[in-house]
């Protein structure tokens, strides 16, 4: 089978060349898509480092358009390049070395298996401090059922077949939250899931980030795309919007911060018992 990797990039230099070298323990034949999105650093060191290697392809916006945009069209290289799975792999976030393998292993173990992503280590980015482990339920039928509540995927993880592009279409420009948008019109399509319960990724968390800095307008976000679609039969998009609304509710610390409180106080907990 042939991958397609798509990295949206904007300025993550510091991470970048981490990215990209990651992909070098891939076995099977693949492409790499890194879309800059008219980035104000240059870039061309990159470019003088990479331009040669046979998986390399570079695609430059003229104008800042964002990051929909940008898996769009890093995606449609790949559709035209013939890849069977288009996976996408944020400009900070670092593949492990299994990760393709095992996820291309449980697409040709399953033809009927459309989206697959996997459990992801949650890392500060400035500290390189483990904040927690993140995963997610590995069943179809739970996906589909959580994912009302909020994401069921940490989105650099995951790995779609070619015919989901061809039966939903691709990312929504103009959302903020392009990703959580467009994996629940996959799910809602009908499109088999899973989750690898591997943690196959380090997912960089950067302190100013949106998720940590501004929690409300990620809420606000989830709510939006919580109601565009909204079912009126289906009990848990309406667990899912309560629950967001009592999370927009809550004053205090972000969700990332509570879940590296949480995690960081039960690994604590464990290790006292073990002594």
């Amino acid at each position: 089978m042939k991958l397609g990797i798509v990295v949206a990039y904007y300025r993550e230099l510091q991470t970048i060349r981490d990215v990209l070298n990651a992909f070098e323990h891939i076995k099977t034949p693949f492409q790499v898509y890194l879309v800059e999105d008219c980035s104000p650093v240059s870039f061309q060191e990159i470019i003088d480092e990479y331009g040669d290697k046979p998986w390399f392809n570079h695609l430059r916006n003229e104008v800042n358009r964002g990051s929909a945009f940008g898996f769009n069209r890093g995606v449609k290289a790949a559709l035209d390049d013939d890849c069977d799975l288009i996976a996408i792999n944020d400009s900070d976030d670092i593949a492990y070395p299994d990760k393709f393998k095992l996820q291309i292993e449980a697409f040709e173990n399953d033809p009927d298996l459309m989206l697959l992503g996997s459990a992801a280590d949650m890392v500060d980015q400035d500290t390189d401090e483990l904040l927690w482990q993140c995963s997610h339920p590995t069943d179809d039928k739970t996906i589909k059922r959580q994912h009302k509540l909020n994401s069921t995927f940490v989105h650099s993880t995951v790995v779609y077949r070619r015919e989901v592009f061809e039966k939903v279409g691709f990312y929504r420009e103009g959302v903020y939250m392009p990703d959580y948008d467009m994996l629940t019109r996959v799910l809602d399509a009908g499109c088999k899931a899973a989750n690898l319960p591997d943690v196959l990724l380090r997912y960089n968390i950067r302190q100013d980030s949106q998720s940590v800095s501004r929690p409300k307008k990620l809420i606000r976000s989830r709510m939006a795309i919580q109601l565009r679609y909204f079912n009126l039969l289906n009990i848990w998009c309406y667990v899912g919007l309560a629950r967001s609304c009592l999370a927009y509710l809550m004053p205090g610390k972000s969700t990332t911060q509570i879940k590296a409180f949480i995690f960081q106080n039960l690994h604590q907990k464990v290790a006292t018992e073990n002594k």
